[in-house]
């Protein structure tokens, strides 16, 4: 019997931002005919799969760091329910899917606990290196501002605009 492997929490959240990648780069391609839409969620994708990376460059420059006072929200089953949920997102095919039922998948990632937990996962390493990765990529309160504009502009669902509001 072979143990399992011990929990990585950046390697484990690194796979959840890129699942949120994999999702916004369908949603570009579900909506090719409309340039300006796609180019929207091309570049969520490509933010979020920076976040990924950048999560991936944090465990490399602090290789063997401890964490024995990691927050409880970032934990093994943390990130097994969250990739549970995005992977159920990546099921429903995008085919079918319309402008407001992609952004509302969106909201509901974007308003998740993922966000928070990356700050805190980039912080495991010390104030110094979480600037350096924070200078790195699109930091996710700017992603946020993105996706209230580009709802704004596709969107009239009520439901929908007063959720952005709350990102």
């Amino acid at each position: 019997m072979t143990n399992p492997e011990p929990f990585d929490p950046l390697m484990s959240f690194a796979a959840i931002e890129r699942l949120v990648s994999k999702i916004y780069f369908r949603f570009s391609h579900l909506f090719l005919a409309q340039p300006e839409l796609r180019d929207f969620w091309w570049e969520m994708a490509k933010e979020e799969e920076q976040h990924a990376c950048i999560l991936q460059a944090c465990r490399a420059v602090i290789e063997n760091f401890a964490a024995p006072n990691l927050d409880p929200k970032i934990s093994a089953d943390k990130a097994q329910q969250l990739s549970q949920r995005l992977n159920s997102f990546l099921a429903q095919g995008t085919a079918s899917l319309t402008v407001e039922e992609a952004f509302r998948i969106a909201v509901d990632i974007e308003s998740s606990e993922i966000d928070a937990i990356y700050s805190k996962l980039i912080h495991l390493g010390g104030e110094e290196i979480a600037k350096t990765m924070e200078n790195l990529g699109v930091p996710a309160s700017v992603q946020r501002q993105k996706l209230k504009a580009a709802l704004r502009r596709y969107c009239s669902a009520p439901e929908l605009l007063a959720a952005a509001e709350r990102l």
